[in-house]
């Protein structure tokens, strides 16, 4: 991998995660809350330096973590690019959430 900065997108499926947590925290606890939780998920790919640089997901191989509260944040590597994929909470069945 060069030392172009990494791109980062996000799935289809990962932005519905992204979406249910929301909702899901809005509910259980407040907006506001919500909002920063959504916030710090979606923003905590701004981290990453370099691609390897997070763990190998337990459950998924093809995928790194970064762990964020409660939550795992899953992605894959391709070239200069980051794909996020999943978010989930990480007191969900990690089968059934990455279904």
């Amino acid at each position: 991998m060069s030392d172009d900065k990494l791109v980062i997108f996000w799935t289809n499926n990962a932005k519905e995660d992204l979406k249910d947590i929301y909702i899901s925290l809005k509910k259980a606890t407040s907006k506001e809350k919500a909002e920063k939780i959504i916030h710090e998920l979606f923003n905590c790919t701004d981290n990453i330096v370099f691609a390897e640089q997070f763990q190998l997901d337990e459950y998924r191989f093809d995928c790194r973590r970064i762990i964020i509260r409660n939550y795992k944040v899953l992605y894959q590597i391709k070239e200069n690019s980051i794909f996020v994929i999943r978010v989930f909470n990480s007191f969900q069945n990690p089968i059934i959430s990455l279904k």
